[in-house]
């Protein structure tokens, strides 16, 4: 398996020192918000290593594609919820109202669930959907998905730009400690601002 990672990796390496590299990523970096199975990061890691003195317009152009991937998945989501609740509706009636104070509940926390979804390692994909389904605002869900994916794709390509490959040992050892920190914060900002 290690073998296998460590041939992608040459292999997306190799294909972004070509000419229209930057359309994989960002094509990549759209669809992975809807259904990719592969995280962006292994995408933008091998660019970044090519393309290093670009890293911020790199980093910024990844994430507008991301959230836009998002939106995309946020609609699938809320008309996949249209269709669903007719038949909820008339098939499970009482469930209905279950449903909806599931959601009104769930909104209260909505955006920080997209802020987690978007810089933890949790798919965002699925983030992106759930968002639509609970009819979480849009506008809140894109702000709060620039925000996690932009500090996520930005920290990763500044890791790459200052430390190049060494920046994989750092990312590794520091990753999950930086990712709770960040999420504790953030629930800390969330709550203060509802009090």
């Amino acid at each position: 398996m290690q073998i296998s990672l460590e041939r992608l990796f040459s292999k997306i390496l190799k294909k972004c020192e070509s000419k229209n590299s930057k359309n994989l990523l960002y094509f990549v970096s759209f669809i992975e918000s809807i259904f990719f199975p592969i995280p962006t990061d292994i995408f933008l890691v091998p660019y970044i290593l090519a393309n290093r003195v670009k890293y911020i317009e790199i980093a910024l152009i990844t994430t507008i594609y991301s959230v836009l991937g998002g939106i995309t998945a946020y609609y699938i989501g809320f008309f996949l919820w249209d269709y669903l609740s007719f038949f909820v509706q008339e098939n499970l009636p009482t469930l209905i109202d279950e449903i909806e104070n599931f959601k009104e509940d769930f909104n209260e926390y909505g955006s920080l669930l997209v802020v987690i979804g978007g810089f933890s390692p949790f798919p965002y994909k699925i983030t992106s959907i759930s968002s639509g389904l609970m009819e979480i605002g849009i506008f809140s869900f894109i702000i709060f998905s620039f925000i996690s994916r932009g500090i996520r794709f930005f920290l990763i390509s500044y890791f790459f730009y200052k430390f190049g490959e060494n920046a994989k040992l750092l990312i590794k050892k520091y990753i999950n400690i930086f990712s709770v920190l960040l999420v504790v914060l953030l629930i800390l900002i969330i709550l203060i601002k509802n009090n």
